[in-house]
């Protein structure tokens, strides 16, 4: 059964309030690193039938580029290699 869960972005400014946010959305377990690499971890761990889907993601990217640049990449290569793990990004 797929779960759905919307992440709003519009008032992401640090990659420490984006990571907060993650762990408040998502069902991540409390070891969660809080980076981008324990994300990918969990994400092909336990993201089976995960639906992320990303909002406002255009107000993040004018703070946070780079970071939101490789969190796209990073969510790319975990749904490809995660069966049924969906990641989108809406402006």
């Amino acid at each position: 059964m797929e779960k759905v869960f919307y992440i709003d972005l519009r008032s992401i400014a640090t990659k420490e309030e984006l990571h907060g946010l993650l762990a408040k959305e998502l069902p991540l377990p409390d070891y969660y690193g809080r980076n981008l690499d324990a994300l990918y971890d969990i994400l092909t761990e336990c993201g089976e039938g995960w639906n992320i889907i990303f909002y406002n993601a255009a107000s993040a990217d004018c703070r946070l580029s780079d970071y939101i640049g490789k969190l796209r990449k990073m969510a790319q290569r975990a749904a490809k290699e995660t069966d049924g793990l969906k990641i989108r990004f809406f402006q």
